[in-house]
């Protein structure tokens, strides 16, 4: 600390005390304190403030245990992050498991991720990824359309068109695609599929979409919007890529089998 003498000159004052954070004595100012800094920072991020009495029931003597944790949780995934970075086997990689309360730490090994039954006898995990783009080829042809992707799927799959065929095609709640419904529906194999998404959300209902798809035009379909939609497509617009969930049917079978997450890019002009 540095001190301001009478005669304007200064001095330096390391003598530091060591104060405890106790929430249960008004006259220390501790609270009080807490409750000022914590309110400036929630105003700043736009979240409601407290009053002394919330900022005791939460404060207490987690302070230590706050910053510690911060530390923890921010420095293991970075140890990770260089592993991987520098190659290591992943025998050297580590789960970390800890309760500072106790104290307890437990570090694992990883196992392999949970392998879930693919297309012809193939198995797949959560990471694995059917990569289709659109090329600059396929937008000169009106871009990705859902006929091109159905057959790009199998392609990459690695099925035949005569003995499987793609059952449904998702994104998210929203059903694009139903062989039942739309397997000779050209209105929809020839369209783009962002341009199905889009149709999808403004639709609001997956019945209401594919019952009455071109029941009213465009036009009104973008003025009768509510603030969700609009905001789904703005965020739909902006995507470079759709992950998109698809279900195959094994024609002899009749068995239905899910595909690895199915991503398209979007080819940028």
């Amino acid at each position: 600390l540095v001190r301001q003498k009478l005669d304007g000159t200064y001095s330096a004052d390391t003598s530091l005390n060591v104060v405890e954070f106790e929430k249960d004595d008004e006259s220390n100012g501790h609270v009080a304190f807490a409750t000022a800094a914590s309110n400036l920072r929630a105003i700043s991020y736009g979240i409601p403030p407290v009053d002394a009495m919330e900022t005791r029931r939460i404060a207490g003597r987690i302070i230590p245990a706050m910053i510690t944790t911060t530390a923890f949780v921010s420095a293991l995934p970075c140890l990770e992050l260089i592993k991987l970075v520098q190659k290591a086997p992943l025998s050297l990689h580590r789960n970390a498991y800890i309760n500072l309360a106790l104290p307890f730490f437990a570090f694992t090994s990883p196992v392999p991720a949970d392998e879930y039954p693919g297309l012809n006898g193939k198995t797949f995990t959560l990471w694995d990824r059917i990569m289709i783009a659109e090329s600059k080829k396929s937008l000169a042809k009106g871009g990705l359309t859902m006929k091109r992707f159905l057959r790009q799927v199998i392609k990459k799959a690695g099925g035949d068109k005569e003995s499987t065929q793609i059952s449904s095609v998702s994104y998210g709640p929203f059903m694009i695609y139903a062989n039942f419904l739309h397997e000779d529906d050209d209105s929809v194999l020839d369209k783009h599929m962002w341009d199905l998404l889009k149709e999808a959300i403004t639709s609001g209902d997956d019945d209401d979409f594919f019952a009455e798809e071109d029941e009213s035009p465009a036009t009104d379909m973008i003025a009768d919007l509510s603030d969700d939609q609009k905001e789904k497509i703005a965020e739909l617009e902006k995507k470079s890529f759709l992950d998109l969930s698809v279900i195959v049917e094994d024609v002899e079978t009749g068995e239905e089998i899910q595909l690895p997450t199915v991503r398209i890019s979007k080819y940028e002009k």
